[in-house]
């Protein structure tokens, strides 16, 4: 069955959050963070896969194509494998544990604890993953975002169980997201990073099939991005980065990214970890008004020109001379990112007066917003759950 936002995938979040919820992680009732984000545009769908040990008993029968959608099968043949995923907050490890609970039937509960019927999740940052796996035998097998995802699939030691594109075609992953207190002194400034970034997401489309004057630099820069920053990462080949770059959908459009996400708050209040009044005594008379709230779109309306274009630096006010600095949180070895990286490289950003300090890389979702959130960085690029249960621990404040 396909799973799309509005089904299947939020019931499974609202198990995910009272994990959560109970560990601290999000929703917590203990002192909010003091600042708040928007979320200014998409990065990418799709993007991630499930991988397995190649020498997993009656493999080949853990999943089945139904009405044309690759789904999981047997539950016997799943119950007592351990995965590994980025961690809870992760649009991954929603994705898993929907597979497991909705199609399977089964528990999804961490690694060490007892239960019966159960999958097991261990937490491990994806380039960290094939080390894991190769190192520890009760490993089973893993979900990873891409370029890690190929890299595993590529491995001897791993096979290919589904893509997440596979099981839900299309989903929402990363965002770019901003501090709001960066945002309320620095709006032309966030415009014009907008538009240096569109241009970069329009170059590396166009830079993606394989007869593509620029492929081949689109490839290098993918090698240099998707590699562990290591002494024993091994070198990306060009196989595995063709495979990694054809997981990925790159976006910026925002359309029904706020109804989307109005989900996530509707199954928080059905959990009662978020009570309507908190939304209320904040100026918000529902989970839509909220997301709409969050998901700023003014920002990257003000880049585009009448025609839908990106308006040239000058539209935007720059005509040369000094630059505005934007300190910009990313992840590590994550090339769902790669059009920041090709903006910086093709000097997108300068020519609309930018100048980019990464910072990071950092290993998950929650480490960029706590840099979101501290106010050490002013732009992050992020998965959304962690923009979305962040923002609503900063409603408390």
């Amino acid at each position: 069955m396909s799973l799309n936002w509005n089904y299947k995938i939020w019931g499974a979040v609202g198990i995910l959050i009272v994990l959560l919820s109970a560990s601290g992680m999000v929703l917590s009732m203990e002192d909010p963070e003091k600042e708040s984000v928007s979320i200014l545009a998409r990065v990418n769908n799709d993007g991630s896969g499930i991988f397995i040990r190649a020498d997993t008993e009656n493999l080949a029968d853990m999943t089945e194509t139904v009405e044309g959608v690759l789904t999981a099968v047997n539950p016997d043949l799943w119950v007592g494998k351990v995965f590994m995923t980025p961690g809870p907050s992760s649009i991954q490890h929603m994705i898993l544990m929907d597979i497991v609970k909705e199609d399977l039937g089964l528990n999804f509960v961490q690694y060490g604890t007892a239960a019966d019927d159960a999958v097991y999740w261990t937490q491990v940052a994806p380039g960290q993953m094939i080390n894991k796996i190769t190192t520890d035998d009760s490993i089973d097998g893993g979900i990873a975002w891409e370029p890690h995802y190929a890299v595993a699939v590529n491995n001897a030691l791993c096979v290919e169980l589904m893509t997440t594109s596979d099981y839900w075609q299309g989903h929402p992953c990363c965002v770019v997201a901003a501090n709001n207190s960066f945002l309320s002194g620095n709006g032309n400034a966030t415009e014009r990073f907008l538009a240096a970034y569109m241009l970069s997401v329009q170059w590396v489309t166009d830079a993606l099939p394989e007869d593509s004057e620029t492929h081949d630099e689109l490839l290098e820069i993918t090698k240099n991005i998707g590699t562990p920053a290591s002494s024993s990462a091994t070198p990306m080949s060009d196989e595995v980065a063709e495979a990694a770059l054809a997981n990925i959908t790159y976006a910026y459009e925002l359309g029904d990214l706020a109804e989307q996400l109005a989900e996530v708050v509707d199954t928080y209040k059905s959990l009662n970890i978020v009570q309507q009044s908190t939304l209320t005594e904040a100026g918000y008379d529902s989970s839509q008004a909220f997301t709409e709230h969050l998901v700023n779109e003014q920002y990257l309306a003000e880049a585009l020109n009448e025609e839908g274009g990106v308006k040239e630096p000058g539209d935007l006010g720059y005509y040369g001379g000094a630059l505005t600095h934007i300190g910009v949180a990313y992840l590590a070895s994550d090339i769902h990112q790669i059009a920041l990286h090709v903006g910086i490289a093709q000097g997108f950003f300068e020519d609309y007066g930018i100048e980019i300090e990464l910072l990071g890389p950092f290993a998950a979702g929650g480490d960029v917003m706590n840099a979101l959130l501290s106010g050490h960085a002013s732009i992050g690029f992020v998965g959304s759950p962690p923009v979305v249960s962040s923002s609503i621990n900063a409603l408390r404040s």
